[in-house]
């Protein structure tokens, strides 16, 4: 984050992998912006679903880490849940998803578990899909909710189903 960095520590851009450099703005708050030599076409200049898939990296790294506050899940206009930060592994960026024969998927955020499996797919949009995915790991978010609010991944899919982590265990009955 720019509040926390050094003006005299090289930086590079999480996106195109250019250089950065340290700013201040007119209201003397920190920011990072392209090294000005560098003649690069970053999508973090002009796209916010880039912008949101790094915001939401961040603020999920920090959450494993015991940082920050817990990132939730809602369905559309349901509950939210919160997303069991002991079950997640690993954060993979721009997986290429297949559920079907004909069809891959751009999933820009991938949560694994311990064994390399898929605990939830985040796609980043702009708009809700017009044919929504339907698998029950697969997360459609619009990036402008992301950039407001990281810690709430609002689905705009109606018909996402639960993900298997978001249900409770069934609880063994006793009759002594």
């Amino acid at each position: 984050m720019p509040k926390e960095a050094n003006p005299q520590e090289p930086y590079q851009c999480p996106e195109c992998k250019g250089k950065l450099i340290l700013r201040l703005s007119k209201l003397k708050k920190p920011y990072f912006s392209h090294y000005p030599g560098e003649k690069r076409k970053c999508k973090l200049n002009y796209s916010s679903i880039a912008l949101a898939k790094h915001v939401l990296r961040f603020v999920l790294d920090q959450w494993m880490r015991g940082k920050g506050d817990p990132v939730e899940v809602q369905l559309f206009c349901g509950e939210r849940h919160e997303i069991p930060r002991d079950e997640i592994n690993e954060i993979k960026l721009n997986q290429r998803i297949r559920f079907h024969q004909k069809r891959r998927y751009l999933s820009h955020l991938s949560l694994l578990d311990r064994y390399g499996q898929s605990i939830l797919h985040i796609e980043l949009r702009e708009k809700s899909r017009v044919h929504h995915v339907k698998h029950p790991s697969w997360l459609e978010v619009a990036s402008e909710e992301i950039l407001s609010n990281p810690y709430l991944l609002s689905s705009l899919n109606p018909y996402m189903n639960t993900p298997y982590f978001l249900n409770p265990a069934p609880q063994q009955l006793s009759l002594f």
